[in-house]
Order: structure tokens, then C-alpha cells, then sequence
């Protein structure tokens, strides 16, 4: 691997709940394309070399797909 690779953080299944707080406020905000605009920020960050704020709106983005997407097959309901 070349050494200057970025490396970019996947967004984990742990995410913390300021992130679904973020997520419910752009899904509130944007409707559909609240996905779009998590991803957008997050590559604006990526550009400008801020990686920890762009693994937060990775964090945000899946956040947000978590929570608009439908139940998985067998999965109980809260």
C-alpha cells in the first residue's frame, strides 16, 4: 500500500447517538436527499484533509440509512 493513501474511516455500527440526533435533523431538513447532503459534506471534508470531521458525517450518513431504511427480514420492531 502506498504510504500516501489516504485512509478513510468506514462508518461503524456503534454509532453514537449525536450522530442520530444530526441524522433525524437533516431527515427532518432534506427529506430524500438528506443522504445526499451527509455524503457531500463528508467528501468536503475529505477535500480540505479534515478527517475527523469527515468520519463524523460518515457516522452522520449512517446514521441516517438506519433510520429511513425498512425492516430487515425477521427483525422485530421497537
Amino acid at each position: 500500500m502506498d504510504m500516501q493513501s489516504k485512509v478513510v474511516r468506514l462508518p461503524r455500527y456503534e454509532v453514537r447517538i449525536d450522530s442520530y440526533r444530526a441524522a433525524k435533523i437533516l431527515i427532518d431538513k432534506h427529506g430524500a436527499e438528506a443522504g445526499t447532503v451527509a455524503s457531500r459534506r463528508m467528501q468536503e471534508l475529505l477535500d480540505a484533509a479534515d478527517e475527523a470531521g469527515a468520519a463524523a458525517w460518515a457516522d452522520i450518513h449512517f446514521a441516517i440509512g438506519e433510520i429511513t431504511r425498512g425492516p430487515r427480514p425477521g427483525e422485530v420492531r421497537n
